[in-house]
């Protein structure tokens, strides 16, 4: 089943302007920008938001598994594909294909040489297909081009990710940007069962451990069937940026990996160095994993389980503590609700481990993901103007309708996560928390934005239907305010965890001051590769001790290289 509350469709497009922007088969002289002399707008006559011709857009759409069209709105036919329509851009489909296909079939798109012009790629591929000429330099045409919204929104992080984005002076791609403290992954918990069992949230590892044993063995639903366990952890991929993540374990034991599996941080005596270098932090977390994986407390079949899979495995009612970032109790508020609507999801920080002064999550870093367009494509300012579109629209509504044309009203249109560029504010959460949580308790709305009076509005019509003893977690505006109850408005929510690690400095935070280089990124998937297959082998079975192994090869595969590198970095 098609979710529709967090990360959303991803989509990844070609376009071909007013003839193509792949091949077109004939030469012609272009400016600096690549773009066809005869073509090129005069300064002040430029348009920043699309085309006086039309321009066709191939598109190859990639689906989160929690995304859903709502009302009529269907992929080809919404209220984004309307706005493109507007300003002369035409997308037409390419490919649709799952999450997890999305890598493997844009690697083998570019391998043919019939890739998308404009595409979503991570900070690692974005280093290799700079270096393979994949991609376009965009520098004169954001200069051109760019509205003072993008240009704002940009350096919302003071410049950061467009610094890390640019190789020797060029700019290739454009960042999705998020709060780093917004996308750390925390622990979400199930109060309800909790209550039953008389227990309190763990906020130490060994109190972590007894509740999991508790959700698996003693019946915490209540129900009278044995059909729960405690914790829950992508197996598949194990690191990652979605819910599941399994670095939260570590991180409580001292050790970072980051979804990529290269996380470098500086250790008590300042230097550079990995994150799963730590060798009693690791094994000490190793036995941990070791001993709940025996008992059964994690899931037997954790080995096999995505993201998806753990989303159905919370929203069922099977597993009742799992890590994510702070939207990673969403789907499965409404879910649980739908099962039983006495379910309470709540948030939680890391726990902390033994000889660890508190534990400390893995602040990951503010990009995303990156927008790139195709290097061969005559007319790199496309990218430009699509996502001067999607900042004015998502980031600067106008007016009420604009605000749930764009980004969403749960009804009739699908939002912005239909958008080809998406983007959110990377400030709104916490805005968003303070005052949504200030006006359900004072009931004063009159200084809040156009999405927060939906918020507020969804939240306080699902605690109206509780306290009046008429929930119904089937109607979609209470269904709707769970959800956003999960991460604003609930004394435990998200942000109150958020808040509460940031004032607590409860976080370690990247070495890494720019992108790695070329050796890295390639050496990269294989080493988090041979990271979580010696990760799950103990876990499963193998010697503690067997992670002595792991370092040798791990720094002779290249991690050694790495290391030096950001040492190097640091210091020029």
């Amino acid at each position: 089943m098609k979710r529709k509350i967090m990360a959303a469709a991803v989509f990844l497009i070609s376009a071909a302007v007013a003839g193509g922007c792949g091949n077109s088969g004939e030469e012609r002289e272009t400016d600096s920008r690549g773009m066809a002399k005869e073509d090129a707008p005069s300064t002040e006559d430029r348009d920043l938001y699309g085309f006086e011709s039309p321009v066709r857009v191939k598109a190859g759409v990639v689906y989160a598994g929690d995304f859903e069209w709502v009302g009529k709105e269907s992929l080809t036919d919404n209220s984004w594909m309307d706005l493109y329509k507007e300003h002369n851009i035409y997308p037409e489909i390419m490919y649709n294909v799952d999450t997890s296909q999305a890598d493997s079939k844009l690697s083998s798109a570019i391998i043919s040489g019939n890739y998308p012009d404009i595409f979503q790629t991570s900070t690692l591929n974005y280093m290799n297909y700079v270096n393979e000429g994949v991609l376009a330099d965009i520098t004169e045409a954001y200069e051109t081009y760019a509205s003072d919204e993008l240009k704002e929104y940009l350096m919302s992080d003071g410049g950061e990710a467009l610094d890390m984005l640019t190789v020797n002076g060029r700019l290739y791609g454009l960042p999705r940007l998020g709060n780093p403290y917004e996308e750390y992954s925390m622990m979400f918990i199930r109060q309800d069962w909790l209550d039953h069992l008389g227990l309190k949230v763990p906020e130490t590892t060994e109190e972590l451990k007894r509740t999991a044993h508790a959700f698996t063995y003693d019946d915490p639903d209540g129900n009278g069937v044995d059909d729960t366990c405690g914790l829950v952890l992508d197996g598949v991929e194990l690191f990652t940026d979605t819910i599941g993540n399994g670095d939260p374990i570590f991180n409580a034991f001292g050790a970072y990996f980051g979804s990529d599996g290269m996380a470098m941080v500086e250790n008590q005596e300042g230097e550079v160095v990995w994150g799963g270098s730590y060798v009693e932090g690791m094994k000490a977390a190793l036995s941990f994993l070791q001993e709940l994986y025996a008992d059964g407390s994690l899931c037997k079949d954790f080995l096999t389980m995505d993201g998806d899979a753990i989303f159905e495995a919370a929203g069922s009612g099977r597993c009742g503590i799992w890590f994510g970032p702070r939207w990673a109790g969403m789907v499965p508020a409404i879910d649980a609700a739908r099962k039983d609507t006495n379910a309470h999801i709540v948030a939680a920080p890391i726990p902390t481990a033994p000889n660890q002064a508190r534990g400390k999550a893995y602040l990951p870093p503010s990009i995303l993901e990156v927008h790139c367009i195709s290097s061969q494509c005559e007319r790199p300012e496309t990218l430009i103007k699509m996502m001067n579109l999607s900042v004015q629209k998502i980031c600067n509504p106008q007016n009420t309708e604009e605000f749930l044309k764009y980004s969403g009203d749960g009804t009739n249109y699908s939002g912005w996560k239909a958008s080809l560029l998406r983007l959110q504010p990377v400030n709104r959460g916490y805005d968003d928390w303070k005052a949504e949580s200030y006006a359900l308790k004072t009931g004063k709305t009159e200084r809040l934005t156009y999405s927060q009076i939906d918020d507020v509005d969804s939240m306080t019509s699902y605690l109206h239907a509780v306290e009046e003893d008429r929930f119904d977690p089937w109607d979609q505006k209470q269904a709707r305010g769970i959800s956003f109850y999960t991460v604003y408005g609930d004394p435990q929510c998200a942000w109150v965890t958020i808040d509460n690690m940031m004032k607590a400095n409860a976080f370690v935070k990247s070495a890494y001051s720019s992108l790695p280089s070329r050796e890295v990124t390639k050496t990269a998937g294989i080493l988090k590769n041979l990271t979580v297959e010696s990760i799950i082998k103990i876990i499963t079975g193998d010697a503690v001790e067997e992670w002595d192994t792991l370092l040798e090869n791990w720094y002779a595969l290249g991690g050694q290289h790495a290391v030096d590198e950001v040492k190097v970095l640091n210091k020029s």
